[in-house]
């Protein structure tokens, strides 16, 4: 099992492909996140993943990790690296990270993402130096050139990263269009060799481009789920609202329900940690009736952008 934890709703960019972050939130509170790791804990998880918003604008990220390792967990944590220092590489190695994620998506900064090779180069030369744990990188195929992304995994690889890329995708977490050009970066990226252990591979993503859908088995709200900044466990950050419950209140029992249900979104969904989470259940069946989730159903803890 792997639980994405929400520590930090706020973040210090606005890339327009994001529906995941706000301006105004403050950390959520240290003990309240602690609670909230103990039971995951009791629910039987592998893996937490704290993320946001931008992680590392809370304060105490370091010691959140810390608490993880303290409770058996395997700690990562996603961040947009802008606020990477040598000191915060080494409170992360002193508390035990296991991993680390950045999205890079383009050379240069553009108007939807900023997240850009150019601005974090030297940031992935502190991890390259410094770091004792993992680093994967993921680079969003559609949110910028398609050629920037070859770029950006020739960088990743010669600084011996995990590197994955997945597809851009809309507010209700199904897939955008795909374009020839999309295409052929990422043939051209799977053609550099292996770029992440086999459980990790982002084949999945060659058959959404070819046919627009993929056949398999989401166990999203068991194999993975979402914990928002209000405690709220959701399928996954595309699809808050379901079950909208909190994180204290749910069982494994729900984890067994959500395990059998098929999801009515499954087969469009680009969403890199669900399909790797659940490719490890692809031959046990689904046995509950199939969950309908409509394609408007709202990202609760989003605050809107303005135009």
């Amino acid at each position: 099992m792997i639980a994405n934890l929400i520590i930090m709703r706020r973040c210090n960019l606005d890339c327009g492909y994001c529906y995941e972050y706000d301006k105004v939130s403050p950390p959520v509170p240290l003990e309240a996140l602690k609670t909230r790791v103990d039971h995951i804990a009791r629910l039987g998880a592998v893996f937490v993943t704290l993320t946001g918003g931008e992680s590392l604008l809370h304060p105490d990220a370091d010691k959140l990790v810390a608490y993880a390792r303290e409770r058996g967990l395997v700690p990562f944590l996603n961040t947009n690296g802008y606020l990477l220092t040598r000191e915060w590489i080494e409170r992360m190695n002193r508390a035990g990270l296991y991993g680390m994620q950045i999205s890079i998506d383009n050379v240069t900064p553009n108007s939807v993402s900023k997240k850009s090779l150019k601005t974090l180069l030297p940031k992935l030369k502190l991890l390259a130096k410094h770091a004792q744990f993992r680093v994967r990188i993921n680079c969003v195929l559609g949110s910028s050139p398609p050629a920037e992304a070859v770029e950006v995994a020739r960088a990743v690889i010669a600084l011996g990263f995990d590197m994955n890329t997945s597809l851009v995708r809309a507010e209700d977490g199904t897939l955008l269009p795909v374009t020839e050009e999309m295409r052929a970066a990422y043939e051209t990226i799977r053609a550099m060799g292996k770029r992440a252990p086999f459980f990790l591979d982002d084949d999945y993503t060659r058959p959404l481009m070819e046919n627009g859908e993929s056949e398999w088995k989401c166990r999203a709200g068991a194999r993975t789920f979402h914990v928002d900044e209000n405690g709220l466990v959701h399928l996954c950050a595309p699809r808050t609202g379901t079950p909208a419950k909190p994180l204290a209140a749910y069982t494994v029992e729900d984890i067994r329900y959500y395990f059998n249900a098929p999801k009515s979104c499954a087969s469009k969904c680009p969403v890199a940690y669900a399909r790797h989470a659940s490719r490890l259940d692809g031959w046990r069946s689904q046995a509950e009736a199939p969950m309908q989730l409509t394609a408007g159903e709202p990202l609760v803890q989003i605050r809107k952008r303005a135009a």
